[in-house]
C-alpha cells in the first residue's frame, strides 16, 4: 500500500495535475477576494489588464517553451546548455523589448489613457521582466520532467500573491495600485526562489550559438502565432464587451472564465505530459504511435471532463454566489454556454499539440488565426444586433465547433485517426484507470 501510494505521488502526471490545481486554487481565492472588494468597473479594468499581460507572456512562452522541450529534452549536456543559453538570449531580448515598448506607449499615448491605465502601462513591461526567471525555470523543468519543482514555483508565486492580498484586505488598503504592486512582488519572490535553487540555467547564456537561436526561433514563430491567436480570442471578447457595452459587463463575463478553470486544469495537465510523448513518436517517424497517442489523450480527457461539466451546469448558480456574489448571477447563461462548448475543448487542444509535434505548426496557426477572425466578426455583429453579453458566449461556441472541424480535417489527412478510435482508446484508458483505483482500494481493505 505504502509503495503504491508513493509511486502515485511521484508520477509526473500527478505532479503536472497538482501544479495546475495549485495555480487554480490560489487564483480562485485571489479572484474571490478581488471580485468582492473592488467595484464592478475597477474589477473590469483589472481583468482587462491581466488579459493584456497574459498576451505578452504568451508570446514569450509560445516562442520558447515548445522549442525548449523539443531541442533540450534527452540531448547531451553540451547541446542542452547551448539550447538553454540561446533561449535565455531570445527571451531576455524580447522582455527588454517589452519594457521599452511599454515606456514608449506610456509617453506617446499618455493623453489617450486614464490614470488607472497610466499605472498599468508603466508597470506591464516591468512585470514581464520580474516574471522571466521563474517562467524560464518552469520551461526547463518541464523539459526535464521535474514537475514536482514546478509545483513549488507555483506555490511561491500564487501563494504569496494571495497572502499579500490578505494583508491588504486586513489593513483595508486594497486598491488597484496596491493589487498591482502585490502582483509584481509575488513575481519577484518566485524568480528569486528559482535563482536560489539554480533552476533558471541563466549561466548557460555563455554557451549560446547562432545555430540554436535560429532553430528555436524558426520552430517557435508559428507556435507563438497559434498561442497569441488563441489568447486574443478571450482578449477580443473583453475588448468588444468593454467598448460596445461597459466595464461592468467585462466583470460579468469574467465569471465563466473562472468556472472553466476546472476543465483547464485537466486539459493543461494532460497537454503538458503529452508533448514529450507525441514529440518522441514523431521524431522516430512512428506516425502510428502519434495517432494512438492523439486518440488516447483526446478520448481520455473528453470522457473525464463530462462528469465535471454536468455537475457545473447543475450547480451553476450556487457556485456563482460562492465564487462572487448574487450581483453576478447574470452570468448564469454565459457559464452554461461555455460549459457546453468545453465538450469540444480536448479535441481542439490536442489537435493543436499534435500538429505542432508532427512539424505542422503552420496549420495550427491558420486554425487559430481563422478562429480569432471569426470570433471578432461574430462578437461585433452579435453585440451590435443583440446588445447582450450572452451573444459573445454564443460566438465562442461557434468558434470551438469551427476549430475542431477544421483541425480534425487536417490531422486526419496526415494520421490514421477516426472519431471511433478516439472514443475506443479513451474508453479503454478510463477503464484501465478505474481498474487501477479498484485494485488499490482492494489492497487498502
Amino acid at each position: 500500500m505504502g509503495f503504491s501510494l508513493l509511486s502515485t505521488l511521484r508520477n509526473r502526471h500527478f505532479h503536472s495535475l497538482l501544479g495546475n490545481l495549485v495555480t487554480a486554487f490560489f487564483n480562485v481565492l485571489s479572484f474571490a477576494i478581488l471580485v468582492r472588494v473592488l467595484s464592478l468597473n475597477a474589477f473590469g479594468e483589472w481583468v482587462l489588464f491581466i488579459a493584456t499581460y497574459n498576451i505578452m507572456d504568451q508570446v514569450r512562452t509560445g516562442l520558447l517553451q515548445s522549442g525548449i522541450i523539443k531541442f533540450y529534452a534527452g540531448v547531451e549536456e553540451n547541446t542542452a546548455r547551448g539550447v538553454a543559453g540561446a533561449a535565455w538570449y531570445i527571451s531576455l531580448a524580447l522582455t527588454l523589448g517589452y519594457v521599452l515598448l511599454s515606456a514608449i506607449v506610456y509617453v506617446v499615448a499618455y493623453d489617450r489613457f486614464n490614470d488607472t491605465w497610466h499605472l498599468f502601462i508603466g508597470w506591464i513591461g516591468i512585470l514581464t521582466l520580474l516574471s522571466l526567471p521563474w517562467n524560464f525555470a518552469s520551461w526547463i523543468l518541464q523539459a526535464e520532467h521535474r514537475f514536482d519543482k514546478i509545483v513549488q514555483i507555483r506555490l511561491i508565486q500564487n501563494g504569496s500573491f494571495l497572502v499579500l492580498l490578505g494583508i491588504l484586505f486586513g489593513l483595508h488598503r486594497i486598491s488597484l495600485p496596491n493589487v498591482l504592486y502585490a502582483y509584481g512582488l509575488s513575481m519577484a519572490l518566485a524568480s528569486a526562489y528559482c535563482f536560489v535553487f539554480r533552476w533558471t540555467r541563466v549561466r548557460t547564456m555563455v554557451f549560446r550559438t547562432r545555430e540554436h537561436k535560429v532553430a528555436l526561433f524558426r520552430f517557435g514563430r508559428m507556435v507563438v502565432g497559434s498561442m497569441v491567436s488563441s489568447s486574443l480570442i478571450s482578449y477580443s471578447d473583453n475588448l468588444v464587451i468593454r467598448t460596445m457595452l461597459n466595464p461592468a459587463a467585462v466583470a460579468i463575463y469574467s465569471i465563466p472564465q473562472k468556472f472553466m478553470e476546472v476543465i483547464e486544469i485537466i486539459l493543461r495537465s494532460f497537454v503538458a505530459t503529452s508533448q514529450p510523448t507525441l514529440s518522441a513518436a514523431a521524431n522516430r517517424k512512428d506516425y502510428a504511435g502519434v495517432a494512438r497517442a492523439f486518440c488516447r489523450y483526446t478520448g481520455t480527457v473528453s470522457i473525464l471532463i463530462i462528469p465535471f461539466i454536468i455537475v457545473l451546469i447543475v450547480l451553476t448558480q450556487p457556485l456563482i454566489i460562492i465564487l462572487a456574489d448574487k450581483a453576478y448571477l447574470g452570468a448564469t447563461d454565459i457559464v452554461r454556454i461555455f460549459l457546453l462548448s468545453a465538450i469540444l475543448w480536448p479535441i481542439d487542444r490536442f489537435i493543436g499539440v499534435t500538429l505542432d509535434m508532427i512539424n505542422l505548426p503552420d496549420i495550427n496557426f491558420y486554425k487559430n488565426f481563422l478562429k480569432l477572425l471569426l470570433n471578432i466578426i461574430c462578437d461585433v455583429a452579435f453585440v451590435y444586433f443583440f446588445a447582450d453579453v450572452r451573444s459573445v458566449a454564443l460566438s465562442s461556441l461557434l468558434n470551438v465547433v469551427f476549430a475542431a472541424a477544421f483541425g480534425y480535417y487536417f490531422v486526419k489527412k496526415h494520421l490514421d485517426v477516426s472519431l471511433r478510435d478516439i472514443w475506443t482508446y479513451g474508453w479503454q484508458e478510463c477503464m484501465a484507470l478505474l481498474n487501477k483505483l479498484r485494485n488499490k482500494s482492494a489492497v487498502t481493505k
